[in-house]
């Protein structure tokens, strides 16, 4: 397990490329959002069902994906125009917007759901390793299922920081408790910013 230390301000271009490339071969990394640290890899199905081994979660459960920007989301996730317009007019705010996917998300993500959680965080780090590895990545909380995510890297259970293959540290996220999560299907709420624990 490698660590490596990025200005989260202005992440250095030469590290970010390293995170994209353990992503890129399947590997799983922990790395900062604007909430909390995440665990995350590519939407390879083999990649994912490690996250949910690493993590102890439940595969009923479904995970979040990241993405850089709102037209790898259109890519990847149906959005009509409403939509749209109410992820842009949210989008520096910490959500969890619930969508219908596209086929090019595979069902072990969404736990063979229709729609999917899609988050598009104001980290730069994020968001530059994103377009480095030039497609959406998994977002799920850094800790043990149940357990309180972690707002910085000394908060990750060591069961957690040794079985992954990179951890990006890039100190303390602004945020520190997991996204507000709102289906747009139906306009509900499912999660308050004020509660803690997995970015589904």
């Amino acid at each position: 397990m490698r660590v490596i230390k990025i200005d989260s301000q202005n992440p250095e271009k030469d590290l970010i490329l390293i995170g994209a490339k353990v992503i890129e071969e399947g590997g799983v990394i922990i790395y900062p959002t604007d909430t909390v640290y995440g665990i995350g890899c590519s939407l390879n199905v083999g990649s994912v069902a490690r996250v949910f081994e690493i993590k102890k979660r439940d595969m009923k459960n479904p995970l979040s994906v990241a993405f850089s920007d709102i037209e790898m989301v259109k890519r990847y996730a149906f959005l009509d125009y409403e939509k749209e317009k109410f992820i842009r007019e949210h989008i520096a705010e910490p959500y969890t917007f619930i969508v219908k996917k596209r086929e090019n998300i595979p069902d072990i993500v969404t736990s063979k759901k229709k729609g999917v959680g899609v988050r598009i965080p104001n980290s730069r780090i994020t968001r530059e390793l994103i377009r480095c590895v030039g497609a959406p990545i998994i977002t799920t909380s850094a800790n043990i299922a149940g357990e309180i995510a972690p707002g910085c890297v000394e908060e990750i259970n060591r069961e957690i920081t040794t079985r992954v293959d990179l951890i990006i540290d890039g100190g303390a996220c602004g945020i520190g408790v997991a996204s507000r999560i709102i289906d747009l299907e139906s306009g509900r709420i499912i999660r308050e910013l004020e509660g803690s624990g997995n970015i589904q």
